[in-house]
């Protein structure tokens, strides 16, 4: 049986919140939380996830699936995913990071840990128990972050470049599981440090892609404040000649760290998938510091997911910032993937699991879920889809699309849905 007891931390002074116990036996993991008393006396104390509620219970957890996490959920948020899994196994593999297991097989744990402070998503932190002398799980010597510059694209992208060959380079993986680990996804990405200074995330050319799926990411991103929706700055470097995305992290307040939980986790949803939005919108009216708004702006999105073609929408791809009194926002859109020819299917269904259709008249009919008119809705569908048609191909020339790969998107901006959103008639049954 492995076992391990952590203490867990919360903003840049590290102000303690609580412990973590994990546990794995015979291939099972489980894992326990429980508030420190010293977090819930504190003047600022806040529940870390609307599922955690403040008191002294002890709380257990274990996977509810395959694809379940068996930490707490907002713990589970701070976690790699395929991309970075992949980095932490392949390092593993080789022998470079056995030293610091406490067993040959990886556990949840190990995912955990093996995430960089400096960058780990939100603004919880991890130190083995022991005292706060503990360095922060994990940073550099002496408390250092190790994440690179901007100018460093062109060695990180010979790094990854390495990482996804064959045989990997040992300095590459290590370098990579150093500042690759902390953000979700499964496309190549790293952090890095802009050139104002600011935290930002790089995402990279894989060499198996054959959509240029940076510019495209950039390109939606840009289109989403032009309709109305919070996104973070987004902008294309070149690396070696490839394009990377660079993209602002939402999560970073000057040297301060803001809160972040998933909408999986806001919706204590055992996966990522077979949620609804109507579901999401519901957790929003109890948790959201401005309900309403954050209903419509959550109705905007799904629009938005619907005419760009983003087949990327599950529960943890819509996320929460803390805003105080225990009240959360939605997060600046990410992970935004514009997908051409697609088949037309949400990650998460518009009001009912059994019916994941990407269809504007569905949504229309399921306005009143957001505390939207339908009216409203139509208007609000319609100027989305106009600024759509009109902007699209132009943010893909200055995204550095060629008339070849803008033509290949075009199927995920000009289709059926789009066309419906546009007549504004909506009469049922006319959709094309």
């Amino acid at each position: 049986m492995a076992q391990r007891m952590l203490t867990v931390c919360i903003g840049e002074t590290g102000l303690e919140v609580g412990t973590l116990w994990f546990e794995s036996a015979a291939g099972r993991e489980h894992s326990s939380f429980q508030y420190a008393d010293t977090w819930l006396s504190h003047p600022r104390r806040f529940a870390i996830a609307p599922m955690l509620p403040l008191d002294t219970d002890r709380r257990f957890f274990k996977a509810q699936s395959d694809q379940g996490s068996p930490l707490p959920p907002p713990m589970a948020d701070t976690t790699p995913d395929s991309w970075g899994r992949g980095i932490i196994r392949k390092d593993v593999r080789l022998g470079k990071a056995r030293e610091s297991l406490q067993t040959g097989l990886l556990t949840e744990i190990d995912f955990l840990t093996a995430v960089d402070d400096f960058s780990r998503i939100g603004a919880l932190r991890f130190q083995d128990t022991g005292g706060s002398a503990s360095p922060f799980l994990a940073t550099g010597e002496g408390g250092r972050h190790q994440i690179p510059p901007l100018l460093h694209l062109d060695q990180l992208g010979k790094a990854i470049a390495s990482v996804e060959s064959d045989e990997p380079d040992l300095m590459a993986l290590r370098r990579l599981r150093q500042v690759g680990t902390a953000l979700g996804g499964a496309r190549p990405k790293c952090s890095v440090i802009d050139s104002d200074g600011s935290l930002a995330i790089a995402k990279f050319t894989s060499r198996l892609d054959t959509y240029p799926v940076e510019r495209a990411e950039v390109l939606t991103l840009r289109l989403a404040r032009l309709c109305g929706i919070a996104a973070p700055d987004a902008r294309i470097e070149l690396s070696d000649g490839l394009p990377v995305a660079i993209i602002r992290r939402f999560d970073r307040s000057g040297q301060g760290r803001i809160p972040f939980i998933s909408a999986q986790t806001l919706l204590d949803a055992p996966v990522a998938t077979g949620a609804t939005y109507a579901a999401l919108a519901d957790a929003i009216r109890q948790h959201a510091a401005s309900p309403r708004t954050e209903m419509r702006e959550l109705f905007r999105r799904v629009g938005f997911t619907i005419l760009v073609s983003n087949v990327d929408d599950h529960l943890k791809n819509h996320g929460f910032l803390y805003v105080g009194d225990d009240k959360w926002r939605l997060s600046p859109v990410f992970d935004v993937s514009p997908m051409p020819a697609r088949f037309r299917e949400l990650k998460t269904a518009i009001a009912d699991p059994s019916q994941p259709q990407a269809s504007i008249e569905l949504l229309l009919d399921h306005a009143f879920c957001f505390e939207v008119e339908r009216d409203e809705a139509v208007k609000m569908l319609r100027l989305m889809a106009q600024v759509i048609a009109d902007k699209w191909q132009g943010l893909a020339r200055e995204a550095g699309m060629n008339r070849t790969e803008t033509d290949e998107y075009r199927s995920a901006f000009e289709h059926g849905e789009a066309r419906y959103a546009l007549r504004g008639d909506h009469a049922r049954g006319q959709n094309v």
